[in-house]
């Protein structure tokens, strides 16, 4: 059997009962940064032998796991901290399996994904999560473009070292309006949530008033406006409007699409 355990992000006390069973029980554990899982294998007393699962070896490994899960054992696959597969590995091994109808579940725990969205008092009916925040600007800026009409709140993960030149971009492309919230070291010792709109966040780091260490999430709230029901590739869009006016821009992509022009005018001039 294969089993995808959650592990604590910060604070080991969050470590399931259920999940120190199995790791107890495996004939194999597989980590990804087997430094890591080793300080949580001594906090649960398991001296169980850990081997290294990461994305530089994800292939090779996947397919030793899935010989040993063969062979009849027992095998578990823990992430530096929360669950495998979500913006860590696992995604590759998980497709294998399902192609030679290998059993696979999962034990649930911790999740900074959950945990950001609860603490960050934006709306948690619906929301979307795209992993790590991308790192150069002319991809933020098209990531940004594309959540820009979006009414679900967004979830990202993304480094202290870069949050002041992102939360920038955020002011350039969604304006300072828009609320976010940054959770920083969650569960841990040092847990700070800093919530408010982007140009208040964005002021405040400039005066180094906030502290931009350690693990973070970045939720951005979703937005309020209503849109018609036009899109247009925000790449493309924004190609349009450098060189025309939003009017002569509709009126052209009217044509070629044969769209109602007053939709496509809306759409530019609201997003």
């Amino acid at each position: 059997m294969l089993y995808f355990i959650s592990t604590p992000i910060g604070n080991l006390n969050d470590i399931s009962l259920r999940a120190i069973d199995v790791i107890r029980s495996s004939d194999y554990l597989y980590a990804e940064d087997t430094r890591v899982t080793k300080k949580l294998l001594n906090f649960i007393d398991c001296d169980i032998k850990c081997k290294a699962f990461h994305e530089h070896n994800e292939n090779e490994v996947s397919i030793e796991i899935i010989n040993k899960i063969k062979d009849k054992k027992t095998v578990s696959i823990v992430s530096d901290a929360g669950t495998p597969c979500i913006s860590d590995p696992g995604y590759k091994l998980i497709q294998e399996c399902t192609k030679q109808s290998i059993n696979y579940t999962s034990i649930p725990g911790p999740s900074s994904v959950i945990n950001a969205i609860v603490l960050s008092g934006l709306p948690t009916d619906k929301f979307s999560f795209f992993g790590f925040m991308p790192r150069k600007k002319g991809e933020q800026e098209i990531c940004f473009e594309n959540i820009n009409s979006d009414s679900k709140t967004a979830i990202f993960f993304e480094s202290a070292k870069r949050l002041k030149k992102t939360i920038s971009n955020l002011n350039t492309v969604l304006g300072p309006k828009r609320k976010i919230s940054i959770c920083r070291e969650m569960t841990k010792l040092h847990e700070q949530v800093i919530r408010g709109n982007i140009g208040e966040v964005l002021d405040n780091i400039k005066k180094d008033k906030i502290l931009l260490k350690g693990e973070i999430v970045l939720v951005i709230e979703g937005s309020e406006k209503k849109h018609s029901d036009y899109v247009l590739n925000p790449k493309i869009r924004k190609d349009f409007l450098k060189k025309l006016s939003p009017s002569e821009a509709a009126k052209l992509i009217s044509i070629v699409t044969g769209k109602n022009k007053r939709e496509i005018y809306k759409y530019l001039i609201e997003t």
